[in-house]
């Protein structure tokens, strides 16, 4: 029976994902020389740049300077101990000359394989809550130790990277870079996430629909005074004032189940955001009471019908961003491998899957790739919960901030000074919970995404 279901399984991501076959490569770099200032690198295996070069031809054409290097010519060009690596000294040259200050890694693992398109580096940090290995994309923005040396996470030689503890790994955590990621698996997901990047740079400017901002929020920790996701939420709104705010709140009841998620992103917003409780697949949310319910899970997405509506989204809960899941994981899980569980068996996470869904869904989630973290109370006695203070509800009301107050409006840009400034405020390099927070923090989308379009 499980060979049966296997079968299945996997016949339907053959039919919903498209197997791509390879093509030429359109890596320029040859007539790069170090005259040359570029704004952003994709950088991509030669599998997706017969497709990708629409988008660069569309970035060029807006003014973002835009070239692509594939990773087989990285691979060959340069040396490093893995090809994460490799890639990683790339875009520390790509820095110091090209000037650039978007790197785009446009690829994930491979359909149906244990292997990459686009390599990831895992973060060797316990939590102390069981979660010690996670995805961190950070790796790829810290380029430089702070004396300017290269940072190979790696600063004790013993070949584990970003490892926390005594002799562990003296990290710089500070992005030097703003590095997005789109983890195409194949070809016909590449086409539907460009369409959409340059369908939403082309048309959002003016539309009505932009100036909508959706936040759902819940009760986060019941047993505890005040409603910590409600709260957070309404600190990131505070920032938005000329937006039309739409608030779905268990403790209102204007949240009672998925339909009223569904029902307001298909009138289309420019901003999506949730606090409450995660899942690889699902955003759960709590009454006030302590009863939990699925708020939204990834099956919910073939009823979305926003297309030309794309909301960037800021989803505020645990592991959303795993986009390391796959069905092929499901052997492992059969041989007894005690790092993976049913959840990493899903054929992808839920913030990947709103993003390369065809023609509606999102056109970006900033979220996270492991457990996070939330807060409890208002220990210092400002008034204001500690949710929004610290963790991931530091940074999603601090993207709010950058946009409205700061007036940033280039998703990179927000992203990486959300970062920043974190690293400013809290100890990250010696309290361990502060450091996974920045480290598991993913930009799922381009870098160079002109929010709200161009006009």
């Amino acid at each position: 029976m499980l060979k049966k279901i296997l079968i299945i399984l996997i016949g339907s991501i053959f039919i919903t994902s498209g197997i791509g076959v390879f093509g030429l490569s359109n890596n320029i770099d040859h007539d790069l020389t170090l005259n040359d200032s570029f704004d952003m690198v994709i950088i991509s295996p030669s599998l997706f740049s017969n497709q990708i070069q629409r988008l660069i031809d569309h970035k060029n054409n807006v003014g973002v300077d835009t070239f692509l290097k594939t990773t087989e010519d990285i691979y060959r060009e340069y040396s490093g101990r893995d090809d994460a690596e490799k890639i990683k000294y790339f875009i520390k040259d790509s820095i110091e000359k090209y000037d650039v200050e978007y790197v785009l890694l446009f690829g994930g693992k491979k359909i149906l394989s244990f292997k990459w398109n686009l390599p990831a580096r895992y973060s060797n940090l316990d939590d102390g809550f069981g979660h010690e290995i996670f995805l961190s994309d950070l790796y790829f923005s810290d380029i430089y130790k702070e004396n300017g040396d290269f940072d190979d996470w790696d600063s004790n030689g013993n070949g584990i990277f970003a490892e926390w503890g005594f002799n562990g790994d003296d990290l710089d955590l500070n992005p030097d870079v703003a590095v997005g990621r789109l983890p195409c698996r194949t070809k016909n997901e590449v086409e539907n996430v460009i369409d959409k990047i340059i369908n939403y740079e082309n048309n959002a400017f003016g539309d009505t629909w932009f100036k909508k901002v959706v936040a759902v929020g819940g009760d986060t920790f019941p047993d505890y005074e005040g409603y910590e996701g409600e709260f957070t939420c309404d600190t990131a709104l505070s920032y938005m004032g000329d937006f039309d705010i739409i608030k779905l709140y268990t403790s209102t009841g204007d949240l009672v189940g998925p339909e009223d998620i569904i029902d307001e992103l298909n009138q289309g917003c420019g901003f999506f955001m949730t606090r409450g409780r995660g899942g690889t697949d699902r955003i759960r949310m709590v009454m006030p009471e302590g009863s939990e319910f699925v708020a939204f899970n990834i099956d919910y997405i073939s009823d979305l019908s926003n297309e030309g509506m794309y909301p960037v989204c800021i989803l505020g809960e645990c592991i959303h961003g795993r986009f390391d899941v796959g069905i092929i994981n499901i052997f492992k899980l059969i041989k007894g491998d005690p790092e993976y569980n049913q959840y990493d068996c899903i054929p992808e996470c839920i913030a990947w899957r709103l993003i390369r869904e065809k023609n509606t869904g999102a056109i970006a989630c900033i979220t996270n790739t492991n457990i996070c973290f939330g807060a409890i109370g208002d220990n210092d006695d400002n008034g204001v919960l500690d949710d929004a203070e610290m963790y991931g509800g530091f940074l999603a009301v601090e993207f709010f901030r950058l946009y409205g107050e700061n007036e940033l409006r280039f998703l990179g840009d927000i992203f990486k000074k959300s970062v920043l400034n974190y690293n400013d405020i809290f100890p990250v390099n010696s309290n361990k919970i502060h450091s996974k927070s920045v480290q598991e923090y993913i930009l799922m989308g381009d870098p160079s995404l002109k929010i709200g379009g161009y006009p």
